[in-house]
């Protein structure tokens, strides 16, 4: 049996293109791990060496989830993008830049799931279940570039 996080940071790299879906991807494994709390909380002020337990800890706490997250999010993302992003402190830093190089929802990543949609077919013989989870994944693709999809559409 394999490492559900491995299998997480092993399927596709983070690139330009699936940036929203690899994003939810770290943001569900940095919650099931509990590291999310480094992308909100800023690093607490490193202890004066007669500083109590609790705010050593404390310290230490975020510094070990910022690491563990920042190898997470390095091991998920394309050699070009590990390498750009590797020397940044933070986790928090790491996702902003991110945000601000894919942040924007994809014209062609949309289009490409709303025609992937209206093109899929299920194959002769296939499962009904396997077919459904792979349009609701078109769909679910084309809402997370943009996409407005209600009862209407």
């Amino acid at each position: 049996m394999s490492n559900p996080i491995i299998t997480l940071l092993a399927t596709e790299k983070l690139d330009s293109d699936n940036y929203a879906k690899r994003k939810n991807n770290m943001n569900i494994l940095l919650v099931y791990e509990d590291y999310k709390f480094v992308l909100v909380e800023e690093c607490p002020p490193e202890p004066a060496a007669n500083a109590s337990k609790i705010g050593r800890e404390s310290y230490d706490r975020w510094i070990k989830a910022n690491n563990k997250a920042k190898c997470f999010m390095l091991a998920s993302m394309s050699d070009v993008l590990r390498k750009k992003h590797k020397e940044i402190e933070t986790a928090y830093e790491i996702m902003e830049s991110l945000k601000v190089m894919f942040g924007a929802p994809s014209e062609k990543a949309r289009l490409d799931a709303i025609r992937a949609f209206m093109n899929d077919k299920m194959k002769k013989g296939s499962s009904v279940k396997a077919h459904v989870l792979n349009m609701i994944d078109h769909l679910y693709d084309a809402e997370l570039n943009g996409a407005r999809i209600d009862e209407a559409t």
